[in-house]
C-alpha cells in the first residue's frame, strides 16, 4: 500500500538531488535538510528500488484562522462596556504544475535495517534518547515540481472594537436611561507572491525506524519489517520500519504534534499533507 502522506518543504529552493533527497536519514520530520547521513554515501547498503511516477495538474492550498474577543469594564455614570474582536486568516496557495513522484517502491530488507542502524552517526542518534532509544527517520519519497509554479502568501487581520455605554440620568422628577454605542473596525490585508525555479522539491515522506513495542501492533502499519539489534552483552531490543504519518507523530515523544497540521490535496484522491510550524 503505498504511503499517502507528505511533508510540505520548508521552503522551495531544494533541489531532488541536494538537502532534500531519497535515503537521506534525518534526525526529526521537522528537519528535513539536518542529515544524521545519506545512504547515497554507502553503497554498499541494498536500498529498494526507486520508482518515478508523473501527476498532472497538482494545485492545493493550505490555510489557517482563528478568532478571539474580550471585554473591558469600567465605571462611568453606571455602566461601560467596551469589546473587540480580534480575527486572524493566514493562506498559502500553489499554482498547478505537474509532479514528478519518485518513492522506493519495494520493501527495506531485515539486513538493510541492520546496515543503517549499524552507522555510527545513525547509532549514536538512537542511544542519545531521554526515554530509551530515539527514532530516526528516512527520506522515502519526494513530489518535484516540473515547472515554475507561484507561490502565494495571503494575511488578514480584522479587529472590530465596540464601546456601549448606559446609565441613569435624572430629568426633572424621574431619572431616565441614557445609551450611547461607539464601534470602529479596522482591516489590515497583505498578499504576496513568488516564482520558484522549476524542478524543485515541493513535498517529502518518510519512513521512520523505531522500537516496535511503541504502538499498536497490526492498527497503524502495513509494510513492516522487523528485526533484532544489539549486540550480545547489550539488550535485546525489536525494532521495526513504518511509513510516517499523523498518528505516528502523535506517538514519537520527541515530536510536539500541536505544531503540525494536516491537510488535503485538491485533485488527488486520498492524499494528504502535514505542514509543520516551521513551514508556514
Amino acid at each position: 500500500m503505498a504511503n499517502k502522506t507528505w511533508f510540505l518543504s520548508p521552503d522551495f529552493t531544494f533541489l531532488p538531488e541536494g538537502q532534500i533527497a531519497l535515503g537521506r536519514i534525518i534526525p526529526s520530520p521537522r528537519q528535513p535538510t539536518t542529515a544524521l547521513t545519506s545512504l547515497a554515501d554507502h553503497p554498499t547498503i541494498t536500498l529498494p528500488e526507486t520508482q518515478s511516477i508523473i501527476q498532472k495538474n497538482c494545485s492545493f492550498s493550505t490555510e489557517k484562522s482563528r478568532s478571539f474577543g474580550f471585554k473591558l469594564f469600567a465605571k462611568f455614570l453606571e455602566i461601560a462596556n467596551a469589546k473587540v474582536d480580534v480575527s486572524l486568516y493566514k493562506s498559502q496557495s500553489f499554482s498547478t504544475v505537474d509532479h514528478e513522484v519518485r518513492a522506493y517502491s519495494g520493501t527495506f530488507t531485515t539486513e538493510t535495517l541492520k546496515a543503517i542502524v549499524a552507522l555510527d552517526s545513525v547509532k549514536k542518534h538512537i542511544d542519545s534518547g531521554r526515554f530509551g532509544k530515539r527514532r530516526v527517520y528516512i527520506i522515502s519519497g519526494i513530489r518535484v515540481a516540473q515547472q515554475s509554479f507561484t507561490v502565494t502568501d495571503q494575511k488578514k487581520k480584522q479587529v472590530a472594537a465596540s464601546l456601549g455605554i448606559s446609565g441613569s440620568m435624572p430629568v426633572a422628577a424621574a431619572p431616565d436611561v441614557v445609551g450611547i454605542k461607539i464601534s470602529n473596525d479596522l482591516n489590515h490585508e497583505a498578499t504576496n507572491s513568488y516564482e520558484t525555479a522549476p524542478g524543485i522539491v515541493f513535498a517529502y515522506q518518510l519512513h521512520v525506524i523505531r522500537s516496535k513495542d511503541i504502538g499498536e501492533e497490526g492498527e497503524l502499519f502495513s509494510d513492516r519489517t522487523a528485526f533484532f539489534s544489539g549486540e550480545a552483552e547489550d539488550e535485546i531490543e525489536e525494532i521495526e520500519i513504518a511509513k510516517v504519518d499523523r498518528a505516528v507523530l502523535r506517538e514519537d515523544l520527541d515530536e510536539q504534534l500541536d505544531g503540525y497540521s494536516e491537510k488535503w490535496f485538491e485533485g488527488i484522491d486520498d492524499e494528504s499533507y502535514i505542514v509543520s510550524k516551521n513551514s508556514s
